[in-house]
C-alpha cells in the first residue's frame, strides 16, 4: 500500500458522500503551522445543500494568535479532477500530488497562497485496517505520515519560506461524519504520531466508540488499528485536549495533545446526510508522547507548539468562535 493507492478517490462521484485530502505542516522554530484541505461534498438526494468542491487554507502563529488566519473557497463539484496513478488532484488552479501541492484562496481578509514540495519517508497508516474500515460511516488514512516540507506560503504581502520542516498528508472520506471526535498529529526528524478517538455511527446504525493511534519513534513502532484493539481503546473526547492510553502486548503508549483556546480556529463541516459538525483545529498544540514496555521507557517525545489538534461535535463549544 503506497500513497497513490491510499489517496485514490473513494467518494467524489457518489451522492451522499464527502471526501477530503489534507496537509498538516509545523515549523517548530517559528512556532507556526499551516493546514490545507482539498475537499468534495456530494449530499444525499433528500439534503438541500449543493454539491461542491472546496479549498481550505489556514495559518497558525503560537506567538501571535491574533494573526491566525483561515479561508475557504468553493467551486462546482466538477471542478475537482482526480487521477490515481500517479495521484494528482486539481481544483481550479490548485494542485495536490504525491510530492507537493500549490494553490491560492481569496477572502475578505486577503489572500493565502502555497507552493510546497516534500519528501516522504514512511508508509501509510490506516486508522482502521481494511476491510474493517467499511463498517464505519467514515475512514481516515495517514497517507504520508512523515514528510519534510519545503516551499513558500504567502499571507497577503508576507512570504513565509519553509525548509525541510515536518509535516504529514492524510485522506478521509465517508457517508457521514463522526458524531464527535478528537484527532492529533505530529512529526519530527525521528518520529511521527497520528491518531484519534471517535464516536461514530456504523453502517448498521449502531454507535461505535474507539481510538486508533500509530507512531514510529526511532527504532520503535506502535500501530494500534485492528478492529478489536480500536473498539477496546475508548478514552475521552474533549475540546481542551486529546489524551489516549493504548496497549499492544507489553507495550503501552501514552499520548497527550493540548492546545490553547486562543490557537483554535472553528469551522463548520456540512454532513452529506444532513446537519453539520463544528470542528476546532490548530497546528500549534503541545505534544507529550511516551512509549513503555513494562517499567522501561522506550521513547519519550515532547514538542511544544508544533502538533496538530482537532475537536469536533454536533454543537459549538461555548465561548469559542466559528470562522465559517
Amino acid at each position: 500500500m503506497n500513497s497513490d493507492a491510499t489517496n485514490a478517490t473513494r467518494s467524489r462521484s457518489r451522492t451522499g458522500t464527502y471526501e477530503a485530502w489534507y496537509l498538516s505542516v509545523a515549523d517548530p522554530a517559528r512556532r507556526q503551522g499551516c493546514w490545507i484541505r482539498y475537499t468534495s461534498f456530494n449530499p444525499a438526494r433528500e439534503v438541500q445543500d449543493e454539491a461542491h468542491s472546496a479549498l481550505w487554507a489556514f495559518y497558525f502563529d503560537h506567538e501571535d494568535p491574533g494573526s491566525n488566519w483561515g479561508a475557504k473557497a468553493s467551486f462546482p463539484l466538477k471542478e475537482m479532477q482526480v487521477r490515481s496513478r500517479p495521484f494528482v488532484l486539481r481544483i481550479g488552479g490548485a494542485l495536490l500530488a504525491h510530492d507537493g501541492c500549490s494553490g491560492e484562496v481569496h477572502s475578505e481578509r486577503g489572500t493565502i497562497s502555497w507552493d510546497l514540495r516534500w519528501d516522504s519517508r514512511e508508509r501509510p497508516f490506516p486508522f482502521l485496517q481494511p476491510p474493517w474500515h467499511a463498517i464505519s460511516s467514515f475512514a481516515n488514512i495517514a497517507s504520508q505520515p512523515a514528510l519534510k516540507v519545503s516551499g513558500t506560503i504567502g499571507l497577503n504581502d508576507r512570504q513565509v519560506h519553509l525548509e525541510h520542516v515536518p509535516g504529514g498528508q492524510g485522506h478521509t472520506w465517508g457517508t457521514r461524519h463522526a458524531l464527535e471526535w478528537n484527532w492529533g498529529y505530529a512529526s519530527g526528524p525521528d518520529f511521527w504520531i497520528a491518531g484519534g478517538t471517535s464516536r461514530a455511527r456504523s453502517r448498521l446504525g449502531v454507535e461505535l466508540v474507539g481510538t486508533a493511534v500509530g507512531t514510529h519513534i526511532r527504532d520503535s513502532r506502535f500501530l494500534l488499528n485492528g478492529l478489536f484493539n480500536v473498539l477496546g481503546t475508548r478514552g475521552p473526547i474533549a475540546a481542551d485536549s486529546w489524551t489516549a492510553e493504548a496497549r499492544l502486548g507489553a507495550h503501552r503508549l501514552h499520548v497527550e495533545v493540548t492546545p490553547r483556546r486562543a490557537d483554535l480556529i472553528g469551522v463548520t463541516y456540512a454532513d452529506p446526510r444532513g446537519g453539520s459538525r463544528v470542528c476546532y483545529h490548530t497546528e500549534v498544540a503541545d505534544l507529550e508522547l511516551r512509549l513503555t514496555q513494562g517499567d522501561q521507557v522506550l521513547a519519550r517525545v515532547r514538542r511544544p507548539a508544533s502538533a496538530a489538534f482537532e475537536y469536533a461535535a454536533e454543537s459549538p463549544v461555548p465561548g469559542l468562535p466559528v470562522l465559517f
